[in-house]
C-alpha cells in the first residue's frame, strides 16, 4: 500500500486513539515511520465498511462520526452504535478466523479514516508492546460492554432494564451519581429518552429511587432487585 503523508493534525489525532494513546512520547516517531496506511475520506451517509465485507485492514476514524448499523435477514435495520473521532471501527473482527464485519458503518457526517493493513498491525504489535496491550484492552473492554448489551436485551421492559443499570452503576452505594446522560441510557436500552425518563419519575414517585437530574439516591434496594 502506497504510504501517503500523516499532517501534523492526523498525527495528533492517532494519539489520542484510544489504541495508540499509550506509546510512549519517545516511541511515537519511530511508530508513525512504521506505519503502513492509507487516507480515506467519505461523505455523509457513505458506507466505510458494509455488513459482510472481509475487514482485512484497521480503520481508525480522525474525523467525524459514524453509526454501526445490523441488517437481520427480513432487511430490518438495528443501529447498534455511534463511533465519534478518534476511535478505531471494530478491531476485534480484525484476526478473527470469519473476519467478515458483522455491521455496517455509515458516515453521520463527512469522515476521515486510516487504513492499515492487518499485517502492519500485527507487526507494530511485535514491536511496540504498548500498543498491543492497548489493543488487547480495548478489544477485552468491548466484550465486557457486549456482554452488559446482551444482559440488558435478555430483560423484556424498561423497568427491568433501569433496575438492573441502576444496582451496577451504584456498585452497592446509595447514593450516586450517573456516568452516562439520559440519553446515551436511553440508547442503550433501545428506547426513547421520554419513555426512560416517564419510568425513572415512575420509581421515584413509588419511593424506590430519587432522582435530582443525574444524582440517584436508592431508598428500596430490594424493589429494584425484584423487578427483574
Amino acid at each position: 500500500m502506497e504510504r501517503q503523508h500523516f499532517d501534523n493534525h492526523h498525527t495528533g489525532m492517532i494519539f489520542q486513539c484510544p489504541l495508540c494513546s499509550s506509546v510512549p512520547d519517545d516511541q511515537r516517531e519511530d511508530f508513525m515511520r512504521d506505519v503502513r496506511f492509507s487516507i480515506k475520506n467519505y461523505q455523509r451517509d457513505d458506507i466505510i465498511v458494509t455488513q459482510g465485507a472481509l475487514y482485512e485492514s484497521l480503520y481508525i476514524l480522525i474525523r467525524g462520526e459514524v453509526v454501526t448499523e445490523m441488517a437481520d435477514e427480513k432487511g430490518d435495520f438495528m443501529k447498534v452504535a455511534h463511533i465519534s473521532a478518534p476511535n478505531p471501527l471494530a478491531p476485534g473482527f480484525l484476526f478473527a478466523t470469519n473476519n467478515r464485519s458483522p455491521v455496517s458503518a455509515i458516515c453521520k457526517e463527512p469522515c476521515v479514516a486510516v487504513v492499515i493493513p492487518k499485517e502492519n498491525v500485527y507487526f507494530l504489535m511485535r514491536k511496540y508492546e504498548s500498543f498491543m496491550l492497548a489493543f488487547l484492552s480495548y478489544i477485552s473492554n468491548k466484550v465486557s460492554s457486549l456482554s452488559e448489551k446482551l444482559r440488558l436485551v435478555s430483560l423484556r421492559t424498561i423497568r427491568a432494564k433501569l433496575a438492573y443499570y441502576l444496582l451496577k452503576e451504584s456498585a452497592g452505594e446509595q447514593s450516586f451519581r450517573l456516568n452516562a446522560p439520559k440519553e446515551e441510557i436511553a440508547r442503550l436500552f433501545s428506547v426513547s429518552r421520554p419513555a426512560l425518563v416517564k419510568v425513572m419519575m415512575e420509581m421515584a414517585a413509588e419511593g424506590i429511587i430519587e432522582v435530582d437530574r443525574r444524582d440517584i439516591f436508592i431508598r428500596d434496594r430490594a424493589a429494584l432487585q425484584n423487578m427483574f
